[in-house]
C-alpha cells in the first residue's frame, strides 16, 4: 500500500510538471517549498522547480527561487542516504538563491527568514572550506571559503569584515594555482592590513606564479615600502637583484635602507654577507657575518656561509700550494692553506650543532677533520655518516 501511495503521488506531480497554467506551476512551487520544509521529496521537489524556474508564470516569482534555496538547505542538512548526492554544493547553491531572491522583484517578502537562514551560512560554508582543506581539495576549499566571505557582504551583517576569511579564501585560490583569484583576494588581505608584510609577500607570488614578473617586483616594493623589516619582502626584492637581473647596486640599496631602520637585525647583516661574498668582497662578507652572529648567536646561516668562505679560501690556497715544486716553499703555503681551514672549522662546527641532521655540513666537517689530520674526530663524525 505504501509503495502504491508514493507512486500516485509521483504521477500527480508527473501530470502538473507538463502542466501549462499558472495555478498548476505556483502549487508546484508551494509543494517544493513544503517537502523542503519537512526534508521529504528533495528529488522530486528539485524536478518540480527545474520546471518552474522555466516556466513563464513562475521563472521571475520570488517564490521559487526561496523554495529553491529551501531545498538545497535541506539537502545540504538531510540524513536521508538518497538525498545526500541530489547536489554537490547545496550549500552553496542554498546561498545563491536566498541572495537571488533577496534582490528581486517580490522579494521583500521573504527578507525576514532570509536574513535568519543567512546568520547561520558563513560558519556552515567555512567549516565545509576547513574539511576540504583538510583533504587537500583546495579547489572546493576555495569555493567555499569564498562564498562565505560573499555572505558576510549580505546587508545582514552590517558592513563586518572578516580578515581572516579573506585571507584563507586567498591561501585556497593560491594553493589552487588560481592566481587571478589569488590576487584579488590578498589585495583585499594587504588593503586592510592583515598578514602585514607577509600578505605581500605571498601576493607577489601570486604574480609571479602568473607570469607576471613586473606586478611581482611592484608588490615587492610596495610591501617593502610600509613594512621594511619583513624578511619575506626583503628577501624577495634581494633574490630578484640577484638571481634574476643580477643587479646587486639594487639588491644593496635594499639591504641598507633595511638597515638604516633595523640596524640591530641579524637577518640583514647576514644578508648583507651574503651580497657582498656574491661579489667577491670576502673580508666585508666576513664583517657582515660576523656582525649577525653578534647580534643573534644562534644564526646558522651566518655561521655556515662564513665557514665556507674560509674553506673556499682554504681549498683556493690549497691548489696553489700544489702547483710549487719547491718542498720548503710548499709546505709554507700548505701551512697558510690549512690556517684557513683551521678558521673554518669553528663556523661549521657550530653550524653543525645547530643542523646536525643536514648530511652536506656533516660531509664538509669530516673533509675538515681530515684535511687537518683530526683522525679521532674524523672517525667519529663518518659513524654518523654510515
Amino acid at each position: 500500500m505504501k509503495k502504491h501511495y508514493f507512486l500516485s503521488i509521483f504521477i500527480v506531480i508527473a501530470a502538473i510538471l507538463f502542466s501549462g497554467n499558472s495555478f498548476a506551476q505556483k502549487k508546484l512551487v508551494n509543494k517544493a517549498f513544503t517537502w523542503a520544509k519537512q526534508g521529504t521529496n528533495l528529488d522530486t521537489a528539485l524536478k518540480a522547480l527545474d520546471a518552474a524556474a522555466v516556466d513563464p508564470t513562475t521563472k521571475d516569482w520570488a517564490k521559487t527561487y526561496y523554495a529553491y534555496a529551501l531545498v538545497y538547505q535541506a539537502i545540504g542538512n538531510t540524513q536521508v542516504e538518497e538525498f545526500k548526492y541530489l547536489e554537490k554544493y547545496p550549500f552553496i547553491k542554498a546561498f545563491d538563491n536566498y541572495k537571488k531572491t533577496y534582490y528581486m522583484n517580490g522579494g521583500s517578502a521573504f527578507k525576514t527568514d532570509i536574513d535568519f537562514a543567512l546568520t547561520a551560512l558563513p560558519n556552515i560554508l567555512a567549516n565545509a572550506g576547513v574539511e576540504a582543506y583538510s583533504a587537500e581539495n583546495f579547489n572546493d576549499a576555495f569555493k567555499y571559503f569564498e562564498k562565505s566571505y560573499e555572505v558576510t557582504l549580505m546587508p545582514i551583517f552590517g558592513g563586518s569584515v572578516d580578515t581572516i576569511l579573506i585571507y584563507n579564501t586567498a591561501l585556497m585560490a593560491f594553493r589552487s594555482n588560481d592566481y587571478e583569484n589569488a590576487i584579488k583576494y590578498y589585495t583585499k588581505a594587504a588593503e586592510l592590513g592583515y598578514g602585514e608584510g607577509d600578505t605581500y609577500a605571498i601576493l607577489a607570488e601570486s604574480y609571479k606564479g602568473k607570469g607576471d614578473n613586473d606586478g611581482y617586483v611592484k608588490t615587492l616594493k610596495d610591501g617593502f615600502d610600509r613594512y621594511p623589516s619583513n624578511l619575506n619582502l626583503m628577501g624577495g626584492i634581494i633574490n630578484y637583484y640577484i638571481l634574476e637581473v643580477e643587479n646587486t647596486d639594487e639588491a644593496f640599496k635594499y639591504i641598507d635602507v633595511a638597515l638604516q631602520k633595523d640596524p640591530s637585525n641579524a637577518y640583514f647583516h647576514s644578508a648583507k654577507g651574503h651580497l657582498y661574498d656574491k661579489t667577491g668582497q670576502a673580508d666585508a662578507a666576513k664583517a657582515s657575518y660576523n656582525k649577525a652572529i653578534e647580534l643573534k648567536p644562534d644564526l646558522f646561516e651566518a655561521y655556515y656561509n662564513l665557514g665556507v668562505i674560509y674553506y673556499n679560501e682554504g681549498v683556493n690556497l690549497t691548489d696553489e700550494a700544489n702547483k710549487i715544486k719547491d718542498n720548503k716553499l710548499y709546505e709554507e703555503a700548505k701551512s697558510v692553506a690549512d690556517k684557513k681551514f683551521v678558521e673554518s672549522l669553528p663556523y661549521i662546527e657550530k653550524a653543525y650543532e645547530l643542523h646536525p641532521e643536514d648530511r652536506s655540513i656533516a660531509g664538509t666537517l669530516s673533509n675538515l677533520y681530515y684535511r687537518l689530520k683530526m683522525i679521532e674526530k674524523y672517525d667519529e663524525i663518518m659513524k654518523k655518516l654510515e
